[in-house]
């Protein structure tokens, strides 16, 4: 396995001395011993608009993890990639504080870097674990906590309870025993929030006929906040599942996080003035009028969140128009240095006809090199993450990978699982078996 992971790395590092731009997600974890690790996922652009997305790098963070630690490991995984740094186009962080802040923070730290190289970077802070944008903006942990108790409870009485089989098959299914504990994050997640509500009144018959000291509560103001939360949640999931879609780019990431702030302002609107027909669960349990400013409240913070995440998303709009609608964007938008060249790509009428035909990355294979500031930026464009497909899919593997009773798997060793089972090329099995016969023959 070590050899073939080997292999992996060595095609991506060949692959990286062709790229014209490329860019890095980032994602600091704590796996199950309590030790801190940084992943690091490169996206890459040829000349020939040949994209290239890989596991760069897993970086164990011994000690602090401050900006600055975590810079130090993703200098180690450039220069272990053959990466130039005057040629990072942009970099996605979780949004922690350790990487967002505005004087020490690891984005802040690798633009200044990519600035020294002439370079300018695209930041923003995408929701790969949209429990963080949960909990600085819901604020509603009570009502998290508790429901974490009482499905605890269930878990451990009610194994064979049909009635719940569901609900505790679910959770099994996403989380194993890993995350049982860590209520915010399984919380955000899947389809359990609306199983339990669901469920809430069979939950309370049964745990009042086990004589239970955990019970559903019967107050108004938390089965209404419970409520919310089942139709806030839902909302997030389905933002989720948009931002994992496989072979996505930047400017569908993009318009999902505009039309998701829409919805927001929308639901600010309805609320407002009573209006619950995006709210079915809000709905189905009534609720006091009195409710209103907390729920907008928490909606206004949503958006205000979303904002923050996304705020290099505005400065860059045109950036994306130009990529995305180059035959419809105004001229006098955009950069003078690429006006000549884009009012001969809108007078090119076979060009305009491709465009329509094709999709974007096929499209600008097809611009030719008379185009090289057009074709440049669309290189940088196409080296944006997307997705969080990668990364989700990586840390389902980290935590399949490393339950309770395998926390003795090396750093290398799990680097090596996530290399082959994320990695989109295949070892050289030929290859590796020729340098396994030589071996052999010299001894």
């Amino acid at each position: 396995m070590e050899d073939m992971a080997n292999d992996i790395r060595e095609q991506i590092t060949t692959k990286t001395s062709g790229f014209t731009a490329f860019s890095i997600a980032c994602d600091e974890s704590t796996d199950i011993s309590d030790s801190a690790q940084l992943m690091v996922f490169l996206r890459g652009v040829t000349e020939d608009f040949e994209v290239t997305q890989e596991l760069a790098g897993l970086e164990t963070l011994p000690g602090t993890t401050r900006g600055v630690d975590l810079f130090s490991a993703v200098e180690r995984v450039v220069e272990r990639n053959n990466l130039k740094w005057g040629k990072m186009a942009g970099i996605t962080t979780d949004g922690a504080p350790s990487m967002v802040g505005r004087i020490s923070g690891l984005t802040r730290l690798v633009s200044d870097k990519v600035s020294e190289c002439r370079g300018r970077v695209l930041k923003y802070h995408c929701i790969l674990h949209q429990e963080q944008l949960c909990a600085k903006s819901i604020r509603l942990q009570d009502v998290m906590k508790d429901v974490v108790g009482i499905i605890n409870n269930i878990r451990s009485r009610a194994l064979s309870h049909r009635q719940f089989k569901n609900l505790l098959d679910e959770l099994d299914a996403q989380y194993g025993d890993v995350l049982y504990h860590q209520e915010v994050r399984w919380l955000s997640r899947g389809r359990v929030l609306r199983r339990f509500f669901d469920l809430r009144e069979e939950i309370r018959v049964f745990q009042a006929r086990k004589t239970s000291n955990i019970q559903v509560p019967t107050d108004k103001n938390w089965i209404s906040d419970l409520a919310f939360l089942v139709d806030i949640t839902e909302f997030l999931n389905a933002l989720n599942l948009q931002l994992q879609g496989k072979d996505q780019i930047i400017t569908q990431l993009y318009d999902h996080v505009r039309a998701f702030k829409q919805k927001l302002l929308l639901l600010i609107r309805h609320l407002s003035t009573e209006n619950l027909a995006h709210f079915p669960s809000l709905k189905e349990v009534g609720w006091k009028e009195d409710s209103a400013p907390k729920y907008i409240d928490i909606l206004n913070n949503l958006v205000h969140e979303f904002d923050s995440r996304f705020e290099d998303f505005k400065e860059n709009a045109t950036a994306f128009e130009l990529f995305a609608h180059p035959f419809s964007v105004d001229v006098d938008t955009v950069s003078e240095e690429v006006q000549m060249e884009l009012l001969e790509l809108q007078s090119n009428s076979h060009l305009h006809n491709l465009y329509k035909e094709l999709s974007l990355l096929e499209f600008y294979k097809s611009v030719p090199a008379q185009y090289p500031k057009i074709r440049k930026h669309a290189q940088m464009m196409l080296s944006l993450f997307g997705s969080t497909y990668l990364c989700e899919q990586a840390f389902s593997i980290m935590n399949l990978n490393k339950p309770k009773h395998r926390n003795t798997l090396s750093n290398s060793h799990l680097h090596d699982i996530l290399s082959l089972s994320v990695s989109q090329l295949q070892p050289n099995i030929d290859k590796l078996i020729k340098n396994k016969d030589r071996l052999h023959v010299s001894h």
